[in-house]
């Protein structure tokens, strides 16, 4: 029985490259994105989501929006459309692979970036992305605290400048990492290889 896994942000950028990766290795992937009718963010969406899947052994939090504006400048819609996606909706689709690999383990990962990294360089207009991205990191180091009783791993991906339409919006020069360099070390992750890996934020650095 092939392995199964929910990818979040699946349709665009590291979240696709994720979605053909795991494939590539045999895994059945369902990619959950605005653009194929799931946002994140909403707490019935999810639920609606994850409740027709009998098993899940991993999860890939890809999602993520980018609205970059100075912080004077910015609304609480823009902060909230980044937090949604990004923290929230990492926390409503943890939730939920929580309830559905309890039972039997499983792999989470949290794709973070440089941006959530202390001592990183950061960009102005891009406090709420840095904020998402840090909340994120953080949460896969306690997540993985509470999922291992339970074999569920959570480990967090901070890669840098990936050569997405994100980074394109956010105008970040210098090198650049492809999405497939990264989707590699996240699949890695996600199955039976990193077993022993847990409670980790791995910096994937171009």
């Amino acid at each position: 029985m092939s392995p199964f896994a929910v990818v979040t942000g699946g349709s665009g950028g590291i979240g696709a490259a994720v979605v053909s990766e795991l494939r590539s290795r045999g895994w059945e992937v369902i990619s959950l994105s605005r653009r194929e009718g799931c946002d994140v963010s909403d707490e019935a969406q999810v639920k609606a989501a994850f409740s027709r899947l009998e098993t899940l052994d991993a999860m890939v939090h890809c999602a993520a929006v980018l609205v970059k504006k100075p912080i004077a400048a910015m609304t609480l819609g823009d902060w909230d459309t980044q937090l949604g996606a990004g923290l929230r909706g990492a926390f409503l689709c943890s939730r939920e692979a929580f309830r559905l690999m309890e039972k039997r383990g499983g792999s989470i990962v949290m794709v973070s970036s440089l941006s959530g990294v202390a001592g990183a360089e950061k960009f102005p207009g891009m406090s709420a992305y840095v904020a998402a991205k840090s909340g994120l990191a953080g949460l896969a180091e306690a997540l993985a605290v509470e999922g291992r009783p339970h074999g569920i791993r959570v480990n967090a991906v901070s890669p840098g400048a990936v050569d997405t339409q994100m980074l394109r919006i956010a105008g970040v020069e210098g090198p650049r990492l492809e999405p497939a360099e990264v989707a590699r070390v996240i699949a890695w992750l996600a199955g039976p290889d990193s077993k022993p890996v847990s409670g980790a934020n791995i910096r994937v650095d171009p």
